[in-house]
């Protein structure tokens, strides 16, 4: 089954957000790529039946899952 990865990374002094690994925006703050991750997120599986999930650099540099749609 198909599946749908966001994730909010470090990136440029900022935070860069990727849609299956590939770089889709950037920016300032962190809240709001995560904002807009889950935006995508929700829309994806409500549009596509797909799930998504959203992932985010923690403050100890590990990757941790955020949300959830299924």
């Amino acid at each position: 089954m198909s599946r749908s990865i966001f994730e909010v990374v470090e990136r440029a002094g900022g935070w860069g957000l990727l849609d299956n690994g590939q770089p889709v925006f950037w920016f300032p703050e962190r809240l709001k790529a995560l904002e807009i991750a889950k935006q995508m997120a929700d829309a994806r599986n409500a549009l596509h039946g797909l799930p998504a999930y959203v992932h985010a650099c923690g403050d100890d540099g590990a990757m941790e899952l955020v949300a959830a749609f299924e």
